[in-house]
């Protein structure tokens, strides 16, 4: 099972929003979240554990690894694009479509040959309850599971929904959608914005020119209602007061996925 290399790993989704509105922004809750890196390293990690289990058992199990396909968020957050698109240059080549969507591939390909595999290998006799019984709970002991709880996530699915009710970003947000009329534009949500057009899934369709026009009008649109910085401010002063009510149990989903990542590392040193 051959592991990313770096050339992929720098392809991946970076910790901070580089460029864009959303530039240098990063919410107080994302201290208690894994990464994308981590993520994919922990998803190699126990397919290692299940890989060598299986094979000890005199199994077969090809997965294919984590990460070969950058993901388009760097965490459950997905700061770049938490109020919809930010990024000019994004929106100028790509329309409303994360900038990874179709730059190679789609994986599509990847995936059915990944299934198709996976059928093949545990249609042989005894496979399933191997894997299940012995070689998943010895991932699960010698890494960790991802994701036993994600306090992280659900607050911060919180802190946007209430935000959303506050009057300073229904306020940017009257004042973006009073913009994106100016130019032609009726929409009154972000997701009235984004939801005309779908996203591209293979890298011969490109956007349209009704599709770029709409996106570099959401993103200019934004800056002159400044809907992003407001939203950004409003959710940060909300989840510090997330974070002093829920603190214990965060530290200790920090705790436990510090836990995660160093079991990882372990098995991810022992393969080199």
């Amino acid at each position: 099972m051959p592991l990313p290399d770096a050339k992929i790993r720098a392809t991946w989704p970076k910790a901070q929003v580089e460029q864009g509105l959303a530039k240098g922004m990063r919410l107080p809750l994302q201290d208690y979240m894994l990464g994308y890196a981590d993520v994919v390293d922990v998803e190699n990690a126990r397919d290692l554990v299940k890989q060598e289990c299986m094979r000890r058992l005199s199994f077969q199990f090809s997965p294919e690894p984590s990460g070969l396909h950058p993901g388009t968020a760097y965490d459950a957050m997905n700061m770049k694009r938490r109020y919809g698109i930010t990024d000019r240059t994004e929106a100028t080549m790509h329309g409303f479509a994360p900038a990874q969507a179709g730059a190679d591939d789609d994986g599509t390909a990847a995936e059915d040959a990944e299934l198709a595999r996976e059928d093949g290998e545990s249609s042989d006799l005894g496979w399933d309850k191997t894997m299940n019984d012995t070689c998943i709970p010895e991932a699960n002991a010698k890494v960790g599971v991802l994701f036993e709880t994600d306090l992280a996530g659900d607050l911060a699915s919180q802190s946007y929904s209430a935000t959303d009710k506050q009057a300073p970003v229904r306020n940017a947000v009257a004042a973006w959608s009073s913009c994106m009329a100016g130019h032609g534009h009726r929409v009154k949500t972000l997701d009235d914005a984004e939801g005309q057009f779908a996203t591209p899934k293979l890298p011969a369709l490109k956007p349209g020119k009704a599709e770029v026009s709409m996106a570099t009008d959401d993103v200019d649109c934004k800056q002159t209602s400044n809907l992003v910085g407001t939203w950004y401010r409003a959710e940060s002063a909300y989840q510090h007061k997330q974070i002093a009510s829920h603190k214990k149990e965060l530290e200790a989903e920090k705790a436990r996925n510090r836990k995660l990542i160093v079991q990882t590392r372990a098995v991810l040193a022992a393969r080199k």
